[in-house]
């Protein structure tokens, strides 16, 4: 079946049902979703790969030839979803909302981009659009990093996530790393000879909290609010009869435009520095993730075409704004020098919720947006990747 013979609506529910959440927080995967999606693209027309991801599991990239010398636009949506809630949330409709893990994100963008790619695919003067579905993109983005690589030279990516369908061309990049506190055994009848390890930790997370996150608030980016410092989790001892000698801190520390990592990281080492002075022993692990943040400039001609695009489907003026969350184009932009914008159907307060929806006539209106998109930015000739491109 193509998706030319149903609507976006209905594709949408399709790929809903199917459970693709990620491996890494115990889900089966994208396997299945990748071969349906190819399965679809074959049907539209698109010439077809799946290739290989170092994490294990394979993007989806399917090309839409158009009219000789046609510059290409990508279509990029990740395929991954997080864990179902605890009591699982039951794909259905009500009303105009469609409910579901991964409705939202960011099936709503995957189902719409499909059904923009089956429509071009009917135009004969069509533009050369690449379709590409990124594994991994709510764990380490190991699929768009790979995509870098896999992909045929494109003149612009636009990102599909919830945005409200207004363009996003700035977002917050994002670093996760451990610190470690050390100390040493006692038994808690006489803590006095022991080091608690769990205290040093404790003050590591204070210090960042009362002292560095301020300062961060302080240097808010216009668009995207402040960056961030939180301590997501803490993890040490073992019995409570015994003074811990060891704890971890995991920290996520999201990067503001224009913020370069090892700043951000000697921010955070100037602060251990002072605890260490003190008596803590503190080490702070290289980053386990690392994105850079994205900011494409407001007059490039993608952003004014996004723009344009949005405002002729909703019938307002739409203006490209930002986000603090991160997106897939981390990597294509920042590392792979490809210009991004995100956009697509649904609200991120819906993402990753116990009744994550969306609503059907937003993504049936980003079918528009997309297929305009696509046709205004055949106008313009491929925009050279920049030296950020290369590994």
């Amino acid at each position: 079946m193509s998706t030319a013979g149903i609507s976006a609506s209905d594709l949408l529910e399709e790929l809903v049902r199917i459970d693709s959440s990620n491996t890494a927080m115990g889900g089966p995967g994208e396997a299945a979703l990748a071969d349906r999606v190819a399965e679809l693209l074959r049907a539209i027309g698109c010439t077809v790969e799946l290739p290989a991801v170092a994490n294990g599991g394979r993007n989806v990239v399917g090309r839409l030839d158009g009219r000789p010398g046609a510059p290409a636009l990508l279509l990029e949506a990740h395929l991954d979803t997080v864990a179902q809630p605890r009591d699982d949330l039951t794909v259905g409709v009500a009303g105009r909302r469609l409910s579901g893990r991964g409705a939202c994100d960011a099936k709503g963008s995957l189902a719409a981009m499909l059904a923009a790619m089956a429509r071009l695919a009917s135009v004969d003067d069509r533009p050369s659009v690449i379709f590409a579905g990124a594994v991994d993109e709510e764990v380490a983005m190991s699929g768009s990093l790979a995509l870098i690589d896999q992909l045929p030279e494109v003149h612009g990516a636009v990102i599909g996530e919830p945005t409200s369908l207004v363009p996003v061309r700035v977002h917050n990049g994002l670093a996760r790393f451990r610190i470690v506190a050390r100390g040493r055994s006692a038994h808690t009848s006489r803590a006095h000879l022991g080091v608690n390890a769990v205290a040093a930790a404790a003050r590591a997370v204070l210090a960042i909290e009362d002292r560095l996150v301020p300062r961060l608030r302080a240097r808010a980016h216009p668009l995207v609010g402040p960056a961030l410092a939180t301590a997501a989790m803490i993890r040490g001892g073992v019995a409570s009869n015994l003074v811990p000698d060891w704890c971890e801190i995991l920290v996520d520390r999201r990067l503001a435009p224009g913020e370069a990592p090892s700043d951000a990281f000697a921010e955070i080492d100037a602060l251990l520095d002072e605890l260490r002075a003190a008596g803590d022993e503190l080490e702070r692990d290289a980053p386990s993730i690392l994105l850079p943040a994205v900011e494409t400039a407001a007059d490039h001609p993608l952003v004014r075409t996004a723009e344009a695009a949005s405002t002729a489907v909703v019938g307002r003026a739409v203006e490209a704004g930002g986000a603090p969350f991160g997106t897939d184009a981390s990597n294509l932009s920042a590392v792979g020098g490809i210009p991004c914008v995100v956009l697509g159907p649904g609200s991120i307060d819906q993402a990753h919720t116990d009744d994550e929806w969306v609503s059907l006539d937003e993504v049936e209106q980003a079918v528009d947006v997309y297929v305009e998109l696509a046709r205004r930015s055949a106008l313009h000739g491929p925009a050279r990747r920049d030296g950020a491109g290369e590994r």
